[in-house]
């Protein structure tokens, strides 16, 4: 059963470089002293088309996670996940470069800026409305391998299409949206993370609002059952952002959501079953574990394998560290929100243990 329409278009050749803001800094000033002044943009760089790759009619997105230090310049820029290839990475990355910001500042004092993000899209204008012919023709293939559960050819012929062929973003997106399918059935529930971040990456820019929405149900969910229970949350605020406090899908995740909520507030410790993986094992992953602390102590335990280190991107500050065994690590409240990437041999497992203030 397929799960949204195919739209046919015929794609335009005129190439677009853009930027779409995720919004997580602003997101985060909630949570901060009012004295706090978010960093201002005051010079963007448009992206750069790779030449090549336009004249291929190759497509893609890229996520970028950067730092904007006191000076307002950026810092640590990396890449979060894209579609495509390391031109595009690149190209996304120096663009973030070039940017300018005035700092943020605390109590009237410059300050780092470290969770951001954004995305840029690379897409040939007009691109982002349709499927062609022949990539429907793929998809439904895919699709009726998955029905018959012959998941070693879907898969195969999924990557095959997703590595040989001239996608636009939008035919991206659906192949993902069937790769959740995919995952689904095999129980892989971190791929199965990553195939729902792709197929509705840029909030959801390419696909159908119905289909955006069944598969921001289906990600709180699967964050939920894998421990990430601050993107989660955001899943959940997106959702009821797009279909409403009293739709359907609102309502049935409702009691889970307080539950969790209740759980985050209470004096019992929090534990996250953690493995290190490779970036194209889970979302989000580098030779690393990442999640964002929904307290401000945690430690690790259990470790079978190496860990090697520990990066925090926060509100304001960006902190770096070895691993060596157990240790404690506190979140002092000025930091605001941090996104934490444990890095280390792919396969070590460990336990996240996340603390109540109190104890």
């Amino acid at each position: 059963m397929m799960l949204a329409t195919i739209i046919f278009l015929s794609l335009a050749a005129v190439p677009v470089a853009q930027f779409d803001a995720e919004q997580e800094e602003n997101e985060a000033v909630a949570e901060l002293p009012r004295a706090l002044i978010p960093a201002k943009q005051i010079e963007r760089t448009s992206p750069r088309y790779p030449q090549f790759e336009r004249r291929q009619r190759k497509q893609a997105w890229v996520r970028i996670t950067y730092c904007i230090d006191e000076s307002g310049a950026t810092r640590n820029v990396s890449v979060l996940d894209s579609v495509g290839n390391a031109k595009f990475d690149n190209a996304a990355i120096e663009t973030v470069n070039q940017w300018k910001f005035e700092p943020a500042l605390i109590d009237g004092q410059p300050s780092w800026q470290c969770r951001n993000q954004t995305g840029i899209s690379f897409e040939l204008k007009g691109a982002n409305t349709g499927a062609s012919k022949g990539f429907v023709k793929y998809y439904r293939r895919i699709g009726r391998l998955i029905d018959e559960n012959r998941l070693e050819d879907a898969n195969k012929l999924f990557w095959q299409v997703y590595e040989s062929h001239n996608l636009s973003l939008y035919e991206l997106s659906k192949l993902w949206e069937q790769r959740v399918r995919y995952e689904s059935i095999s129980g892989n529930m971190y791929m199965l993370n990553k195939a729902i971040h792709r197929a509705t990456a840029l909030k959801g820019k390419w696909i159908e609002k119905k289909s955006y929405i069944h598969l921001l149900e289906l990600r709180v969910q699967v964050e939920l059952e894998i421990g990430q229970y601050y993107s989660a949350m955001r899943a959940f605020r997106e959702l009821v952002k797009v279909s409403g406090k009293g739709s359907a899908e609102v309502l049935a995740l409702k009691p889970t959501i307080k539950k969790i909520r209740d759980a985050i507030k209470g004096d019992q410790i929090l534990t996250i079953n953690a493995e290190v993986k490779t970036k194209d094992e889970c979302n989000v992953c580098n030779n690393s574990w990442a999640f964002t602390p929904v307290r401000n102590d945690f430690s690790f335990a259990s470790i079978a394998g190496t860990l090697d280190s520990i990066e925090m991107r926060c509100n304001h500050r960006l902190f770096e560290s070895a691993v060596s065994g157990r240790v404690d690590w506190h979140i002092p409240d000025d930091w605001g929100t941090c996104h934490v990437q444990v890095y280390g041999k792919p396969g070590t497992t460990f336990d996240v243990l996340m603390r109540p203030s109190s104890s």
